[in-house]
């Protein structure tokens, strides 16, 4: 099940683009010109509302939606 919905939701509380520009291709940092601290705020409410936790390291790996995706739905599994 693809938690996309729920990025692309979080996504817009940052980012003033129209929802269906938003997909697994999407680049937060380059497509959106979304910061640092957006990412961080994006990543700590998607932890608080999903239960899940981001380690450092991994989110180096992490550019588009759909590999954040592909990461929480794995975090999740466990």
């Amino acid at each position: 099940v693809s938690l996309l919905p729920i990025l692309v939701s979080t996504v817009l509380e940052y980012a003033d683009v129209p929802p269906e520009s938003l997909t697994r291709q999407t680049n937060p940092g380059l497509d959106l010109n979304l910061n640092s601290y957006d990412m961080m705020s994006i990543l700590g409410r998607l932890e608080s509302d999903l239960g899940v936790h981001f380690d450092e390291r991994e989110l180096r790996n992490l550019a588009t939606l759909g590999d954040l995706d592909d990461y929480i739905r794995s975090q999740l599994r466990h």
